[in-house]
C-alpha cells in the first residue's frame, strides 16, 4: 500500500490541513481508525510540520485525543518553537538594523518572511535567517559581522553563494546570490531574473519592531517553488515546503498576474512541474482552486505519486538518511553517496526527464571535479611533507 494512503499519512495531512485554515479536524479519519500517535509524531518530525500537527491534534474531541504523555511532549514542542521564533525574529531585526547602520541594505528571503503568510508566524517551524545583500555588499557585510564579533562558521569565499555566521545561537546566511540552480543555463537565467526582481522590490514587513525589506509576491511564489523543486530532485523535501508555497499562493492570490507567472514558469521550464505539484496544495492541503494557478484535477494521480515520494523521503531526505552505513574511506564514502543519490533520483525521471537528466549530469560532473581536486590537494600535501 502506498504510504500516502496509510492511515497515519492521511491523518497527518488532515491535521496539517486543519491548522493551515483554522478549521475543525476531519475527525472521521480518527474515529474510523485508531491513530498511531507515535507514527504521526515521527512523520511530523520528518516533514517539519510539528506545530501544525500537534496544535490540530490537541483540538480533537476528548475521546479521540492522543495519550497524556504525547500531549505533554506536544505542548513542550509548541512552546519551544514559539520561543525560537521570538529569538529568530529578534536576530533578524538586529542584523538588518546593524547592517543598515553600516550602509548595507538587506532583503529577507524565505523563513521568517514566509511565516507571515501562516495564521500565526510561529506555526511554521523556523530555521536560520537568509539575508540577500547582493554582490556589491557581500564583502562589506562580511566585514561588518566580523566587526560585530559574531561567530564565524567558515572561511569567507568571495565567489560562494552565501556566507554563514552565528549570533545568539541563530545561524545567519549573508547571500551574495539568492540561490543557485544545478543546470548552468537555467542558473544563468535565474541569476538575471532574481537580480532584476530584487533590485526593484520595495515591499517591507514588520518583524520585532523593524521594517524589513522582502521580495515581491511573484518573486516569493516562484522562488519558493524553484527552491522546493530543486531540493525535491536532489535531496528530498518535507511538507513544510509545500505548506510555504500553499500559504504564499493564498496570501497573494489577488496580487499575482497569472500571465506574468506563466511566462516566468515557461522561461524556467517549470510549467509541467508546477502543474504536477498543484494538486497537493489543493486536494491535500485545502487551498482553493481559484487561488492555485494552473491547477488541474487531471494531474491528481501523478501528484499523489509525488506526494508519496515526499512522505517517504522527509525534509532533505532525513527519513532515508542512515549515515552509519556510509563507509569511512574517502573514495568509498563518495561512491556510496553517488549510488545512494542515483537510487533515489532515478525513480523520479518520469516527472521531468530533461531537467532531471541535466541535473544528474551536473551532479556527476561537479562530484568528479571535487574528488579530483581533493585528490590533487592530498598529493600536493604529501609532496610538501616529504620535502
Amino acid at each position: 500500500m502506498n504510504l500516502i494512503f496509510s492511515p497515519s499519512a492521511r491523518q497527518l495531512l488532515a491535521l496539517v490541513r486543519s491548522s493551515l485554515w483554522q478549521k475543525p479536524v476531519d475527525d472521521v479519519l480518527f474515529s474510523k481508525e485508531s491513530a498511531d500517535w507515535q507514527e504521526i509524531a515521527k512523520l511530523a518530525w520528518q516533514q517539519t510540520v510539528g506545530v501544525l500537527t500537534f496544535e490540530a491534534a490537541l483540538s480533537l474531541p476528548q475521546n479521540l485525543r492522543p495519550p497524556k504523555e504525547w500531549i505533554k511532549k506536544a505542548f513542550a514542542f509548541i512552546e519551544t518553537n514559539r520561543r525560537t521564533h521570538l529569538l529568530v525574529d529578534r536576530s533578524a531585526s538586529e542584523v538588518v538594523s546593524k547592517l543598515k547602520a553600516e550602509g548595507i541594505e538587506g532583503i529577507l528571503l524565505k523563513g521568517q518572511a514566509y511565516a507571515r503568510a501562516y495564521p500565526r508566524p510561529d506555526m511554521r517551524q523556523c530555521g536560520d535567517i537568509d539575508l540577500f545583500v547582493g554582490e556589491s555588499y557581500y564583502h562589506p557585510a562580511y566585514e561588518a559581522v566580523k566587526k560585530f564579533g559574531w561567530k564565524h562558521e567558515e572561511k569567507f569565499d568571495p565567489q560562494a553563494k552565501h556566507y554563514g555566521c552565528w549570533n545568539n545561537g541563530v545561524r545567519i546566511e549573508l547571500h551574495r546570490l539568492a540561490g543557485q540552480l544545478s543546470i548552468p543555463s537555467a542558473d544563468s537565467r535565474f541569476q538575471e531574473w532574481s537580480k532584476s526582481q530584487l533590485s526593484k522590490t520595495k515591499r517591507t514587513i514588520l518583524i520585532a519592531g523593524q521594517n524589513i525589506t522582502v521580495p515581491s509576491p511573484i518573486f516569493d511564489i516562484v522562488f519558493v517553488f524553484l527552491h522546493m523543486y530543486h531540493h525535491f530532485l536532489t535531496g528530498g523535501i518535507g511538507l513544510r515546503h509545500i505548506c510555504d508555497w500553499t500559504m504564499l499562493m493564498h496570501a497573494h492570490s489577488k496580487e499575482i498576474d497569472k500571465s506574468e507567472l506563466k511566462q516566468i514558469l515557461k522561461d524556467f521550464n517549470l510549467m509541467k512541474a508546477w502543474s504536477l505539484f498543484a494538486p497537493i496544495a489543493v486536494d491535500h492541503l485545502g487551498l482553493l482552486e481559484s487561488e492555485c494557478p494552473f491547477y488541474s484535477p487531471n494531474n491528481k494521480k501523478k501528484s499523489d505519486r509525488i506526494l508519496t515520494y515526499i512522505l517517504r523521503e522527509g525534509n532533505f531526505g532525513r527519513a532515508l538518511r542512515n549515515t552509519s552505513r556510509r563507509p569511512k574511506g574517502y573514495l568509498a564514502g563518495k561512491a556510496y553517496s553517488f549510488f545512494h543519490h542515483t537510487k533515489r533520483l532515478m525513480p523520479k525521471l518520469w516527472i521531468d526527464p530533461n531537467t532531471l537528466s541535466r541535473t544528474y549530469g551536473s551532479y556527476v560532473i561537479t562530484g568528479l571535479s571535487r574528488v579530483i581536486k581533493d585528490i590533487k590537494l592530498k598529493i600536493n600535501n604529501l609532496k610538501i611533507v616529504a620535502f
